[in-house]
């Protein structure tokens, strides 16, 4: 015989209770640490994570969401969707915890604050890496991932740092000069700088998609300074004091 336990305290032991107290124990965490600062300052951030680990769950059984793999021809016959869809689209995930790490810790570094502004980066530079290797390639070949964006962003990232203080202002030329000559020499030699690290789980890269972000991007962040000044570009004013 056993005693009967208070209803209060079943329900508690029940899984979908201790999942819930769980859930609000991790909430708890995430206000009080740093990681709640980050979304409160680039709640987009929590967004491109949601649509990487939604999109990408085929790549933890050996496939992909092929169907949203740019592809002109599926694009012409009224496919638009791909157009949007395939940066975020990766084909293993060694690829996407090289490009989804990269592009978030890049985009997080940006230093401009309009929310407009930091969307326009991205998707210049997701359209320069398209047109880039769309014309590369040709039409017979699927295109995806986000290694273009983060590229762009890195040269958008280190040009922000200029104008500010003296090492930030030698990072910022040292960043973007060693970005821009690794782009180049993709362009050039059609292989990739870090080819050694592939092992195979890359599919095809394209190599000219990097100079292709970077022109992107950096002709978003050009047009934003021209066009609004004074909200965004804030890579030409100093700190206060």
């Amino acid at each position: 015989m056993r005693a009967a336990q208070p209803q209060e305290h079943i329900c508690t032991q029940l899984p979908c209770w201790r999942l819930i107290r769980l859930w609000r124990k991790a909430l708890e965490c995430v206000r009080t640490s740093n990681v709640w600062s980050v979304i409160s300052r680039r709640p987009e951030l929590l967004i491109f994570t949601v649509l990487l680990s939604a999109l990408n769950a085929p790549v933890l059984f050996g496939s992909c969401h092929s169907s949203l793999i740019f592809q002109p021809e599926a694009v012409r016959e009224g496919e638009w969707w791909r157009l949007l869809t395939h940066p975020f689209i990766h084909l293993t995930w060694y690829h996407l915890l090289l490009d989804g790490l990269a592009f978030l810790i890049l985009y997080h570094s940006l230093i401009e604050k309009s929310l407009l502004c930091r969307i326009m980066f991205l998707l210049a530079g997701a359209a320069g890496s398209l047109l880039c290797s769309w014309n590369h390639t040709g039409s017979g070949m699927g295109l995806c991932g986000l290694s273009g964006v983060a590229h762009g962003l890195m040269a958008v990232s280190s040009l922000e740092l200029l104008g500010r203080s003296c090492l930030e202002n030698r990072i910022g030329i040292i960043t973007f000069s060693l970005v821009v000559a690794k782009a180049i020499f993709e362009a050039v030699t059609g292989r990739m700088f870090f080819g050694l690290l592939e092992f195979g789980l890359l599919g095809q890269p394209v190599a000219i998609s990097h100079a292709g972000g970077i022109i992107g991007s950096l002709f978003a962040f050009l047009m934003a300074k021209v066009c609004s000044p004074l909200s965004c570009a804030s890579v030409w004013r100093r700190r206060d004091g």
